[in-house]
């Protein structure tokens, strides 16, 4: 009876910690990725990690969402220093069948969420309109056009994410930035990342675009 009692309690305390859903038996790591399958839901993660740095890609497998794969990373290093652990998601990724064909969106999240320990897309972006004369950097907006369009032209043109291209070439594909939501225009002198800025050439008062909803369309190399 104790035993039977021990057994439930620490069922309990797994389905507790997992949200209640029970994750399907047997996530496996191979190449230091961590992949994980969530049996109800149809989704599957990718996680990397290496010290303090995390890296993990959902893989949704609802008709829905069928296709698009949510990047989340909870890291300290520099975009460059975070590719090769990327690239061992996306080989990981790549290597599974049936998820690679289908692969046609990365949903990036916020270039510069709360609590971000790496600036380098928002500061690229800031100073690509700062140096762009197409954007009023005294209103904080473009000369003409909608921001959303604007902004992923801008990010596309100076290539704010251009370590993720090689990564993606190996794998014989092609990312491009497709679509933007959400921009924020803050003063430069108000961001935390300001001194990297200001040696960019912006000034305090300057308001300039620093983070946005980004979503990019993957599709094969030609």
């Amino acid at each position: 009876m104790l035993r039977r009692a021990a057994f439930l309690l620490a069922c309990g305390l797994m389905l507790a910690c997992t949200g209640g859903r029970p994750r399907e038996a047997g996530g496996s790591r191979a190449d230091d990725v961590l992949v994980e399958h969530d049996s109800e839901l149809r989704d599957t993660n990718y996680t990397v990690a290496a010290g303090d740095c995390r890296i993990s890609w959902k893989v949704y497998g609802s008709e829905t969402n069928r296709g698009v794969i949510r990047h989340r990373s909870d890291c300290g290093l520099t975009l460059g220093e975070q590719a090769p652990l990327m690239a061992k998601v996306l080989r990981k990724v790549m290597e599974t069948k049936g998820e690679a064909a289908q692969f046609r969106t990365l949903s990036w999240g916020r270039l510069y969420p709360d609590g971000a320990r790496d600036a380098t897309l928002a500061v690229r972006l800031a100073l690509a309109a700062k140096r762009s004369a197409e954007w009023d950097a005294a209103r904080g907006a473009p000369r003409g056009g909608d921001i959303n369009g604007w902004v992923r032209k801008l990010a596309n043109d100076a290539l704010i994410y251009k370590e993720l291209r090689p990564i993606f070439r190996e794998g014989g594909l092609e990312i491009r930035l497709a679509s933007v939501e959400k921009v924020l225009v803050l003063p430069a002198g108000g961001l935390p990342f300001f001194e990297r800025l200001r040696e960019g050439g912006a000034q305090a008062k300057d308001k300039l675009p620093f983070d946005c909803q980004a979503w990019f369309s993957v599709s094969s190399a030609p």
